[in-house]
């Protein structure tokens, strides 16, 4: 088996955890649900401009934390955001376990 078989495979199980396929069931429940889908769209955008390293007009970061308000008191998406944090400890761990070696060998 190569590596690439090897992270084929991983991926095949990532996809294969209970942790992934409770995520996959949650954002479907979101999609279904136009006012949940209608917020998760809005907190997608915000995200977006965030991850691309624009900063948030003051404005824009009153109207992210009223919308992270309204998507906490929204059940499909409290629970879909529930179920990410979930999977995302299981992908943190496992960035960790990858970059282990590399950080070895540089003394980190």
């Amino acid at each position: 088996m190569n590596i690439y078989d090897t992270m084929n495979q991983l991926e095949r199980e990532l996809r294969a955890l209970p942790e992934y396929t409770a995520v996959v069931a949650a954002m479907a429940a979101v999609k279904a649900d136009e006012a949940a889908n209608a917020l998760y769209g809005e907190f997608m955008a915000i995200q977006l401009k965030m991850q691309s390293g624009q900063a948030l007009s003051e404005d824009e970061q009153k109207a992210a934390q009223e919308l992270f308000g309204k998507l906490q008191e929204n059940s499909i998406l409290s629970e879909m955001l529930a179920k990410e944090q979930a999977l995302q400890i299981i992908m943190s761990d496992l960035q960790n376990i990858v970059f282990k070696p590399m950080q070895e060998l540089y003394g980190e």
